[in-house]
């Protein structure tokens, strides 16, 4: 993931690692007297596990930064909720990258990027296990004429701008009433972006549709607008932010 920071930084930017030390009181319920002896046993039980995570982390950032070479990078440790003390701290980034969530991970890795992005303020970028070396190149935009894909769009422009080509990417079933992504693409090509329309014909997921096209197409990074619909409806029809969430193959940069 540091290296995606990096990546998308390049030499005139600078990589923030934060580490949040887990603080009990934020994360355990209250519990009455009769159970104030194992809660505090407990809780100093957390205290010492959340100090030697941070510590590993700084261990592994320090490895990191050794290897980076010229990378301006920094690291910070703060104690307080683990995804709440990060979505508070991350309002004053220019892009808060962070893991995607994989199968078998705690819950609150996804709780993080969730945090992040309705809390920060910030556009997010969600990143693969295995991202490429080098991101922003070849960038897909999802457009759904949107408020969130938007501001999406809107927050990756200096990327946008430096891209070798822009694809403006959409399922189809946009809303008449707002752009297309013809008209998007349109925008960006005056410009001076290197930008193009498809439409994606979707017989199944929209957004294993989309992700299967983009990869053909060579996308080193997708722009999207995180959540578009209600987060129940999202839940109950899948939704492409959902499937980004779980099975994104590059790195996605959300905007909320």
């Amino acid at each position: 993931m540091l290296d995606a920071a990096a990546a998308l930084a390049g030499k005139e930017g600078r990589v923030s690692a934060l580490a949040v030390r887990t603080d009990p009181v934020r994360v355990l319920p209250m519990v009455g007297e009769a159970g104030a002896a194992a809660a505090a046993e407990l809780m100093s039980v957390l205290e010492e596990q959340a100090k030697a995570r941070a510590a590993r982390a700084r261990s592994g950032f320090e490895a990191w930064r050794a290897k980076a070479g010229a990378v301006r990078a920094e690291f910070q440790e703060a104690k307080g909720h683990p995804s709440e003390t990060a979505a508070a701290l991350a309002r004053n980034a220019d892009v808060v990258a962070v893991a995607r969530p994989r199968e078998g991970d705690e819950p609150m890795a996804a709780a993080l990027v969730e945090a992040c992005l309705f809390g920060s303020g910030r556009p997010v970028l969600m990143v693969p296990p295995n991202p490429p070396t080098r991101i922003g190149a070849r960038i897909g935009v999802l457009w759904d004429g949107s408020r969130t894909a938007a501001r999406a769009l809107g927050d990756a422009m200096p990327l946008l701008a430096d891209a070798q080509s822009v694809t403006v990417f959409t399922a189809g079933g946009v809303d008449e009433e707002v752009p297309s992504a013809d008209a998007v693409a349109r925008r960006l090509q005056a410009g001076g972006v290197k930008a193009a329309a498809k439409t994606v014909a979707a017989s199944g997921e929209e957004g294993q549709a989309l992700a299967a096209v983009a990869a053909e197409a060579g996308c080193d990074l997708l722009v999207m607008g995180g959540y578009g619909h209600s987060r129940l409806r999202e839940m109950i029809l899948g939704g492409v932010t959902r499937h980004m969430l779980a099975s994104a193959p590059v790195p996605v940069l959300m905007a909320h």
